[in-house]
């Protein structure tokens, strides 16, 4: 369990550094464009389009980070009206079961760029157009995994009979309210 928690931490270490990236990039980018545009009367043409695809990775990016931390988006009217135990339990069971749900995306994100995407098409700067749509897949596989390791941690919290649902609070946030 040790290596898959190393291994979980160091995905969610670079998924946060590339996101970082990611958006320094677009942000950079868009501010170009609008210069551009705006003084200049002309923009780079394929500007765009790599914003387009940079949300792509930056919505992938932040979800993978958001597994890790369950912090995705999920309905949790029903828990709060079951007891700890069956919460904890329904935890798990959502939580692996998403992470199925994940892997069947995964697998379709697959085959969609082998049998969907031209392995000779580019979109800018003569860069396979694959390079820009792997985030899809991979993204899929990287929060399918994450799910697991979520599950798997609650699972060995109840195996050392810790029924509660740790819910991580931003200390920011305690601050902001104490004032």
């Amino acid at each position: 369990m040790k290596a898959l928690l190393f291994v979980d931490r160091a995905i969610a270490r670079i998924a946060g550094w590339l996101l970082v990236l990611v958006l320094s990039a677009m942000i950079v980018m868009s501010f170009g464009q609008v210069v551009l545009r705006n003084f200049f009367g002309t923009s780079i043409e394929w500007g765009d389009i790599l914003l387009r695809h940079l949300v792509l990775w930056l919505g992938f990016l932040g979800a993978t980070i958001a597994t890790g931390d369950d912090r995705h988006i999920k309905v949790d009217f029903l828990t709060k009206f079951i007891p700890a135990k069956l919460q904890k339990i329904l935890s798990i069971l959502t939580s692996l079961f998403a992470g199925v749900i994940c892997y069947f995306l995964l697998n379709a994100a697959i085959s969609f760029i082998q049998i969907g995407i031209d392995p000779d098409s580019t979109l800018i700067l003569n860069l396979p157009t694959w390079y820009f749509v792997v985030i899809i897949p991979v993204g899929y596989g990287l929060m399918a995994f994450r799910f697991v390791i979520v599950a798997l941690k609650r699972t060995i919290e109840i195996i050392h009979g810790d029924w509660t649902i740790s819910q991580k609070v931003d200390p920011s946030l305690t601050e902001k309210a104490s004032v």
